[in-house]
């Protein structure tokens, strides 16, 4: 009963009705409540990653329902070989950018690692940051141990809806041996369904579950109150998430790896680069630019006038 009464409360804290629009276009965005609508319905939830205003217009054009702006930006964006590179300052920069680019999808912003470990006042002031100057309307928060309920709790208390994330948690991925499947053990899936308890009782909306085994998944979803976003955990969650750039291939397949969990929707790499060569073939044929249908005409007074002065530079 007290579960409910906090998820109740959690509710309406961070709800706002989902007829509330812009008033420059009149947009409806996505809130946590029609998140847990969705859930309540059994309706499954899509989330996309996204990096920037092209990616975020890409995730809104689609009407996804979470555009979650993921710190898989520091690989798939700016080349770092680890996303314990990113700043809090770069990722507030990329939030502004998607948050310009999309006016219909839940926008949730990660929080990036090194901004909220320190104390649960860093936290709050780096979420509070994301909120205010990025227009995130939530975070995510990676890990669900005890040491990091009173940072989501507080969070909360002050109106910041937090999405959870366990097993494969990256910027952990030091501590727990690589990018590998979690919770193979009954251990180690116990500890993952421990985690979502003390997320699910600290008020989180939601909460990604990464890379863990279906069966494992399937019971955790089936034993929650809140929604669940698998990636890499099988069909049985709430919902599913993917990186915009593994899901429309847009890096190099042959420098890039593929995770097992990911589909590709498209092929944007391939067609960008055979996009590129044409134009390079055009330009040395000169097939472009074609005087008609590329250029801009001048009148032949305007030109003659031109060119008696010109002759006199």
């Amino acid at each position: 009963m007290l579960l409910r009464n906090i998820q109740r409360q959690t509710i309406r804290l961070f709800s706002r009705s989902s007829t509330v629009t812009s008033s420059y276009n009149q947009v409806v965005r996505k809130t946590v409540s029609d998140i847990h609508q969705f859930h309540q319905s059994q309706k499954p939830i899509s989330v996309v990653t996204a990096h920037d205003f092209i990616t975020a217009k890409l995730v809104d054009a689609g009407d996804i329902d979470i555009c979650l702006v993921g710190d898989s930006l520091a690989n798939t964006t700016l080349g770092y070989q680890d996303t314990n590179e990113l700043t809090l300052e770069e990722m507030l920069y990329h939030v502004k950018s998607v948050s310009r680019g999309n006016d219909k999808s839940l926008i949730i912003a990660d929080l990036p690692f090194g901004s909220f470990e320190a104390s649960v006042e860093q936290a709050t002031k780096s979420a509070i940051k994301l909120v205010q100057q990025g227009k995130a309307q939530g975070v995510k928060l990676e890990g669900g141990n005890k040491e990091n309920i009173p940072t989501i709790e507080k969070l909360i208390s002050v109106g910041i809806p937090v999405m959870g994330h366990v097993g494969l948690t990256p910027q952990k991925h030091n501590a727990l041996g690589g990018f590998k499947l979690q919770g193979k053990d009954a251990k180690g899936a116990l500890d993952i369904y421990q985690e979502c308890l003390n997320l699910q009782r600290a008020g989180v909306f939601a909460i990604v579950l990464e890379c863990i085994p279906n069966k494992i998944a399937q019971f955790i979803t089936e034993h929650l109150n809140v929604p669940t976003i698998g990636i890499g955990a099988g069909p049985y969650t709430s919902g599913q998430v993917l990186v915009i750039s593994d899901m429309l291939e847009l890096k190099n397949p042959e420098e890039s790896h593929i995770a097992k969990f990911v589909k590709p929707y498209a092929h944007f790499y391939q067609l960008g680069v055979d996009a590129m060569k044409q134009y390079k073939s055009d330009v040395e044929s000169k097939k472009f630019p074609l005087a008609d249908e590329h250029g801009y005409k001048v009148k032949k007074d305007v030109f003659e006038q031109f060119k008696n002065e010109a002759q006199k530079l």
